[in-house]
This record gives C-alpha cells, structure tokens and sequence, in this order.
C-alpha cells in the first residue's frame, strides 16, 4: 500500500478506538500537510536530517508556535509507531524526533561545571589521588584513557554514546581529527596538539596483543580487566572489547569523587559546559548547531537562553583564566 492508504488505515483504527471525529480530521490534516512537503522523497528512507529539517520549517518559515509544532511531533510519531507495528517499517527517526520543550527554562548553576572544577578533575584523573595500593598497580594504563575520554568530554563536548563508539577508523594521529556522532551530528573534530598526543599516548599504552588496530572498525576505547589488570580482549568478537555506556558512566562518577567534586556531575554536564562556552565566545552563528553536533536549531534554544541569563559572575566561572 502507499502512503495515503496507510494514512486511511491508520485514521480508521483511530475512529474504532473512539477518537472524535475533530481529532482525526486534525490527524488526517497534519499527515496530508507532511506528505505535501515530502514530495518526491521517500517515506521509509527518511533521515534524521530531514525530519529536523521539516521541523525547522515549521517553526522559521511557517512561525508554527512551539505548542502546534508539539502536537503535529505527536501525530507523526503516532503514525510511525502505526507503521512499525504493521510491519511496514523496522525504524523511522519520526520515533525518536525530541519536539522542542513548551515552557523552555534555562540551565540551573548545578547542570554545569565551571572551568576550576574541570581543570580540577582532569588534574586528578592524571595522578594518583586516592587510589588504594592496589589500584595504584593497574593504574598506569587506566589512568591514560580515563584521563584521554575526559578531555574529550570536556573540551570538545563529546557525548558519551559519541565516546564509547568511537573507533579506530573515526581517529587520525597524523591529520589529529577524530570523527563522531551519526547522521545529522556526524562530524570531524579537529584536535589541539597537546590532545592529539595523548590520544596516541593512551593508545600506545595498551599492550600490543590486545591493542586497538589501524584503520580498522576496533573500539577506540577499550574495556580494562581489573582482575588480569589489562585491556579486555572479545574472543566472540575477535577484536578489544568496547567500553560500554555503563562502564563509562561508572568510571566519571569515581573521577569526580576523587576529585572531591560535587556528586551527580555526568557527561551531560560536561557537555552543557561545552556548549555555553562554545555560545560565550561565538555567539549564535549559522556554524554553531553543526560544530556541535546538534540536530536542530531548537536544540540551541535552551543554552541560548541560559547564556543570556547568566550573571558575570557565572561567565567568569564557565570561561578559562578566570
């Protein structure tokens, strides 16, 4: 079937489910007005750039309030979901589409960390601070890439599903670029020297039988042993094991208690830091949503507000030598 007799399918299990008449007539106008605007492209191949895209038009060329724009998000993902569970389709980033939030607050002082506390806990992460005699025997590999992922994570505003996919392929020590995120976010960073030598540093550190290989689909970021005390290697696999989300997040929350940082500090902080400084010294430029991997202009949205709420004290905070 096309489209258009998915959409009547759709709208009839709507009308049996009891649905008002007013709301499928709303349904059947938002998916109509969807269609028009897909044209000639297909619905299935859809990507994720190109749903942000209509989303854009709505908001900047049709001046859709937030609230219109939520609900015809809602509409679209409700047939999507339809058309998954009928078999038409497996995905569809209709289903993983984040409409824009209907009463944007700013970032509070906790959701960020200021330049002090991130000078603070790459300082640790690269000692020796707390760590138990034991600890200190394993420590000399583990201390390069923990130390390596948090300045990505700080510095370059990595996500964390960003740094455990990141792989040998993605990297360049010679060219000093690594390449991260999917789709619309996909892009190529380039690396300040000092960084890029530690990438190479951390890299070189893992004994060579269990080490990353060049130009090659292997984890930038492998898993450590703690019992053996080396990298793990994926015998199913046949390759490193890759450092998960989990063991990531595990390893921040340990990195900021050394530090005697305050508890609940995340990626995600790292990542909100990033971005308000990034906004601090560029402003709201055309480049901006690109250099930071963000999907949309809406994503913007909420920083850009912050930005212009932040007091000069909290400026001085988030910029460096202050």
């Amino acid at each position: 079937m096309d489209l258009l007799s998915w959409k009547n399918v759709f709208l009839d299990q709507l009308a049996l489910k009891g649905r008002k008449q007013a709301t499928i007539r709303r349904y059947d106008y938002d998916l109509l007005d969807f269609f028009q605007w897909l044209e000639e492209k297909p619905f299935h191949t859809l990507t994720t750039e190109e749903v942000e895209a209509f989303y854009h038009h709505l908001l900047m060329s049709r001046q859709y309030k937030v609230r219109t724009i939520r609900r015809i998000s809602s509409v679209l993902r409700r047939f999507a979901l339809f058309l998954l569970e009928e078999g038409f389709l497996q995905d569809h980033p209709l289903l993983h589409h984040e409409p824009p939030l209907l009463n944007l607050e700013p970032l509070n002082r906790n959701e960020w960390i200021s330049q002090k506390e991130t000078s603070i806990l790459l300082k640790t992460s690269h000692s020796e601070r707390g760590l138990t005699e034991n600890q200190r025997i394993a420590r000399p590999q583990l201390t390069e890439r923990n130390y390596t992922i948090l300045l990505l994570l700080t510095n370059y505003g990595i996500t964390l599903s960003e740094a455990c996919a990141l792989t040998m392929r993605d990297t360049s020590f010679i060219q000093q670029t690594i390449i991260v995120g999917l789709d619309a976010s996909k892009r190529t960073l380039t690396l300040e020297d000092d960084h890029a030598k530690q990438l190479y540093v951390y890299w070189s550190s893992i004994p060579e039988p269990v080490r990353p290989r060049m130009h090659t689909d292997d984890s930038f970021f492998v898993a450590f042993d703690f019992t053996r005390r080396t990298y793990h290697w994926s015998y199913e696999n046949d390759r490193p094991k890759a450092l998960t989300a989990i063991a990531l997040q595990k390893m921040i929350r340990t990195e900021v208690a050394r530090a005697h940082l305050r508890k609940g500090i995340s990626a995600q902080h790292f990542r909100n830091s990033y971005l308000l400084r990034s906004l601090l010294h560029s402003g709201h430029d055309h480049q901006l949503q690109r250099k930071l991997g963000l999907k949309s202009p809406l994503s913007l949205r909420r920083y850009v507000l912050t930005v212009s709420r932040l007091t000069t004290k909290e400026k001085a905070l988030l910029l460096p030598n202050q």
